[in-house]
C-alpha cells in the first residue's frame, strides 16, 4: 500500500481535475460566468429575445437550453422560458419563478425594465413605475396577479413582491406608409 506524503496536495491535484472537467460546456452551450442584467422591453424582448425570432435564433443567442419540451425553451441559468407558436416564433417569455419568491429561478433571472421593475419589486414600486394595472386578481396564499395589457405585461407578487413575469411579444405588420412628394412640374 502507497501512503500519500502531503495529503493536502493530493487534494489540490483533484480539486484541479475537477475544476478543469466542470469548465467545459456542453456542445452548443453557452455559458456565461454570471448573468449579466437584461433589459425587459414589454411588446418587444427580454434582453437577447427579440419580438419575431425563431425558436432557433433564440438558440444561436442563448445556446441550447437546459431543458426542451413540447411547448417551450426552458433557461433554468437565467431563470426564463421561451414560449413559441405553432410556427416556431417566440411569442412570450416567462421569467422567475412560479413557486414564489423563494424559488431558485427568482434569483437566476436578473432582467429589470427600464423603470427598474424585476424580481422582488415591490407592488407599490410596480405601481409607481408602471401605473395602475389594466386588472388585478387576489388569491389564496397572499398572491396577486397584475395585468398591463396595453404592455403584454404580467407580474405575480408573493407578499407584495414580484417573482415572476410574463412577457408576450408582439410582432406588428409594418403599416408604415412613406408617401413621397408630387412630382415639380
Amino acid at each position: 500500500m502507497h501512503r500519500l506524503r502531503n495529503p493536502y496536495l493530493a487534494l489540490g491535484v483533484v480539486a484541479l481535475i475537477l475544476g478543469a472537467a466542470g469548465c467545459t460546456k456542453n456542445s452548443g452551450e453557452r455559458a456565461p460566468a454570471t448573468n449579466a442584467p437584461v433589459i425587459i422591453e414589454p411588446n418587444v424582448g427580454v434582453g437577447k429575445i427579440r419580438a419575431g425570432m425563431t425558436t432557433q435564433q433564440v438558440i444561436t443567442e442563448l445556446g441550447q437550453p437546459q431543458r426542451k419540451t413540447a411547448h417551450a425553451l426552458e433557461y433554468t441559468r437565467l431563470g426564463l422560458a421561451v414560449l413559441p407558436d405553432t410556427n416556431g416564433v417566440v411569442q412570450t417569455v416567462m421569467c422567475g419563478d412560479v413557486t414564489g419568491l423563494g424559488g431558485r429561478l427568482v434569483k437566476a433571472f436578473t432582467g429589470r425594465t427600464r423603470e427598474g421593475i424585476g424580481m422582488t419589486s415591490t407592488r407599490e414600486e410596480v405601481i409607481k413605475a408602471l401605473g395602475e394595472p389594466s386588472s388585478s386578481q387576489r388569491f389564496a396564499g397572499a398572491l396577486e396577479s397584475m395585468h398591463y395589457d396595453a404592455l403584454g405585461l404580467t407580474l405575480t407578487l408573493e407578499a407584495g413582491k414580484v417573482h415572476h413575469l410574463i412577457i408576450r411579444l408582439q410582432t406588428k405588420p409594418d403599416r408604415t406608409v412613406n408617401l413621397a412628394p408630387a412630382p415639380q412640374r
